[in-house]
């Protein structure tokens, strides 16, 4: 919300320099640095800095920067967030740079960095990559500081400074943390300091209240994204703006799918007609029927035609959705018709096929990505609880056993999560609970030390969290015992939180190119912050399922 009225202007600066005055006097510096970034939702925000021998000196520097501020616009804008520099550490450059192109996970380097030792030149992390200063070209090949960009953006930042970074001739930077805060409702928000969750907000608030309100913001930005057609836009690259260009069936349904979930929390009535419009552009552009009774779903350039039995998974999750939500069965028939399709596609043995050539219907790949598996189960498992067809029951049963067999517990899948979870409340047979617990249990340790927004595991874990509380229910007590059910609920909320770190809080879209493109959206920041429309759905459905499942 803009300050737009002296009152407002006052009570801002009062608060302001109450936290400036308790934040510098803390501890002795040996010079004070503050940042101070301002902007709205339509343009990338500005930042100003300076850096000062002593606290007093430094605090008034930045009051009389705002006051300045105001007076020329009459304004405040909506983004008001303030850094102050804490840890600076004097570095050689090529540790540096060796850090930044040896991380484990990209885009992970969480300090701010100065190019000399007065902070004549300097930048926020959330400067760094809101500007593209660590540039990777693909999510999964190393990261590395970019001359250019830096260059470009000094030229922005620090016009009058006639100043050019040569990398290769840098000896020493330094590097430095930041304790931060974002004016919001008429009061300063504090920032997490440090990796991995440096510069988001802190709760002060009840977690599930938050969480609430972070699924209600999401839903209405993944609705805005239906467009008038019934297409998604499927996302950006934020740094600079970018579209992603491609389109992808499968993302399509399961983006329609987790916002339809959405349902479940809050009803939005006004989001159907865009629903429905995004229903009937996954029926129009990739239902094809091949008979009477049997139908797949298309995916890929005419030229290049495939059938994935993920798509076909994807469109019966997301009517079965509808229906569940709604009531309403006029896209039951597409739904089932779908279902005989995957069960072509599916042999004696429970064994799948997971792409074919359209139209021929001809092997293209046997084998893509072991999640079609997973997901094709759930999907006609969830068809079967409405319309009651055994067939549907026995395929999934034979996808089971094949499962079972081959162990496809170490792969750790979602989609096997929430299925194995739906065939137990159907057949409560213990190899089918075992099956459950071994799919999380021998990942734990991987999920309690993996330091990025990774929505999967929350998906994953409260699919089990949901079996397991359904075993201590019933008293079964052996196969409880198994389910170190007090380290999967302490893992639960550690997602949570971690999911925070992968959403576009004001404090960091405000650094993007077009904030307002991608304010409230989920993001995966070791590709560049993609933000894609299926980021969405996968960040939705687990905090929709904490939200209306887990107790603490």
């Amino acid at each position: 919300m803009e300050i737009n009225t002296q009152t407002q202007y006052l009570g801002f600066r009062n608060k302001l320099t109450n936290w400036l005055s308790d934040s510098l006097n803390r501890e002795k510096q040996a010079q004070y640095v503050i940042f101070f970034s301002y902007g709205g939702v339509e343009k990338r925000c500005q930042v100003w800095n300076t850096a000062a021998p002593d606290a007093k000196t430094a605090i008034n520097r930045v009051l009389k920067f705002v006051e300045q501020l105001f007076e020329k616009n009459r304004v405040l804008p909506a983004f008001l967030k303030f850094d102050i520099v804490r840890n600076i550490e004097k570095k050689p450059w090529l540790d540096i740079n060796n850090e930044v192109n040896k991380q484990k996970h990209n885009n992970h380097y969480r300090k701010g960095i100065s190019f000399d030792s007065n902070f004549e030149v300097c930048f926020l992390e959330q400067e760094i990559y809101g500007r593209a200063l660590i540039r990777g070209i693909v999510y999964n090949q190393p990261n590395f500081w970019d001359e250019k960009n830096i260059n470009d953006t000094i030229k922005v930042k620090y016009p009058k400074l006639n100043k050019k970074i040569e990398l290769e001739k840098l000896n020493h930077v330094w590097v430095f943390d930041t304790t931060s805060v974002i004016y919001e409702n008429d009061q300063f928000i504090p920032l997490h300091t440090g990796y991995p969750f440096n510069g988001v907000r802190i709760l002060e608030e009840n977690k599930k209240t938050h969480i609430e309100s972070i699924i209600e913001k999401n839903a209405e930005f993944l609705h805005r994204e239906i467009q008038e057609n019934g297409q998604f836009v499927y996302g950006y690259f934020p740094a600079y703006n970018r579209l992603i260009k491609s389109y992808n069936t499968v993302r399509h349904c399961t983006s329609l799918y987790s916002l339809i979930e959405t349902f479940e929390v809050q009803e939005k009535p006004e989001y159907w007609p865009k629903i429905h419009k995004g229903i009937q552009y996954a029926l129009e552009a990739f239902y094809r029927e091949v008979s009477a009774t049997t139908a797949y779903m298309i995916d890929g350039p005419e030229d290049k035609c495939e059938i994935k039995l993920g798509a076909n998974a994807a469109l019966i999750l997301m009517l079965t959705k509808y229906q569940e939500i709604t009531g309403d069965d006029q896209y039951l028939k597409y739904a089932e018709n779908v279902a005989r399709g995957i069960q072509t596609m599916i042999n004696h043995e429970g064994e799948t096929t997971h792409v074919l050539h359209y139209p021929s219907l001809e092997l293209k790949e046997k084998f893509r990505i072991v999640y079609y598996d997973g997901e094709a189960a759930l999907a006609l498992l969830r068809l079967y609880q409405i319309n009651q067809d055994s067939t549907l029951l026995e395929t999934v049963k034979l996808m089971f056993e094949h499962f079972i067999a081959k162990k496809y517990e170490k792969y750790h899948d979602h989609w096997l999560s929430y299925c194995v979870n739906e065939l137990t409340k159907i057949d409560p047979q213990e190899k089918y609970y075992e099956f459950g617990l071994n799919n999380y249990l021998k990942h734990m340790k991987f999920i309690q030390e993996r330091k990025t927004a990774y929505a999967t595991f929350l998906e994953m874990m409260m699919s089990a969290y949901k079996m397991v509380t359904r075993l201590k229910e019933q008293g079964n007590e052996a196969l409880f015992s198994k389910a170190r059910f007090e380290e999967l609920k302490e893992l639960i909320e550690l997602r949570t939180e971690y999911q925070r770190t992968g959403f576009f809080y004001p404090e960091v879209a405000m650094y993007m190119a077009e904030p307002q493109k991608v304010l409230n959206a989920f993001y995966v920041r070791h590709d560049r912050f993609r933000t894609r429309i299926d980021d969405q759905e996968h960040n939705l459905s687990g905090y929709v399922a904490y939200l209306n499942h887990f107790q603490n």
